[in-house]
């Protein structure tokens, strides 16, 4: 699934894979290569090591961004319960508020140390670990930013298609299955409302991050050009 500047979120091709070992990625990601599909500017995936490895062997140049919904997940799996409410609010209030991507990692680094001054070592631990790339999506433009930094809207999609598809017992086959998974998927894209539109502005930005100018630019001219 992905956002394109035509102004479509669609999905991109579908499967049946044994498992998501790197092997299953690489296939996965060689498919999509080889019916053309263009590299992309940024990935938004979960911290499979299988994915993240696949993803760095097929597109090397692409930007990862870790999504922000598991990585929360997980730290408060590893907090009691008594602080789940807190450090939640607090990770978003981080990512929320931050202008670019050096100040959202300052600020993520300022949540870690608070859990390890208060004894949460382990989910500190688990905040801290490919930090880079839970800011990547701070690079972008400041309306697409809440979008990109999670893979919420897929995750969804899946919840549709388990709906429709537990309703019809055994498929007679894997191309009737696949086929009515990729009407679902087709069908909820669609008719989402929260569908990526690209201004000029956003296309400037894009730009600017696929060809860098020879003069960076400030964090406050980032957030004036988002």
């Amino acid at each position: 699934m992905g956002d394109h500047r035509d102004r479509r979120t669609r999905p991109g091709f579908g499967a049946f894979g044994d498992g998501e070992a790197k092997d299953d990625w690489l296939e996965l990601g060689r498919e999509l290569t080889s019916r053309g599909m263009p590299a992309p500017r940024m990935i938004v995936a979960d911290g499979a090591p299988g994915l993240i490895s696949a993803i760095e062997e097929v597109w090397p140049r692409a930007d990862r961004q870790r999504c922000a919904a598991h990585r929360i997940r997980n730290v408060q799996a590893k907090l009691p319960k008594s602080e789940h409410d807190r450090v939640r609010i607090a990770f978003w209030k981080a990512r929320n508020e931050a202008t670019g991507v050096k100040d959202g990692k300052l600020r993520l680094q300022v949540l870690i140390a608070d859990m390890e001054n208060a004894g949460y070592e382990a989910a500190a631990h688990c905040l801290a670990d490919d930090l880079d790339a839970l800011v990547v999506h701070l690079r972008y433009p400041l309306r697409h930013r809440h979008r990109w930094r999670s893979t919420n809207l897929l995750e969804r999609s899946f919840g549709e298609v388990r709906r429709r598809t537990k309703v019809m017992g055994r498929f007679p086959g894997e191309t009737s299955c696949l086929s009515l998974v990729w009407a679902v998927l087709d069908l909820f894209f669609s008719h989402a409302s929260n569908g990526a539109t690209f201004t000029d502005l956003d296309r400037q930005h894009l730009y600017r991050i696929k060809y860098p100018p020879a003069e960076p630019i400030t964090v406050d001219e980032e957030v004036i050009a988002a």
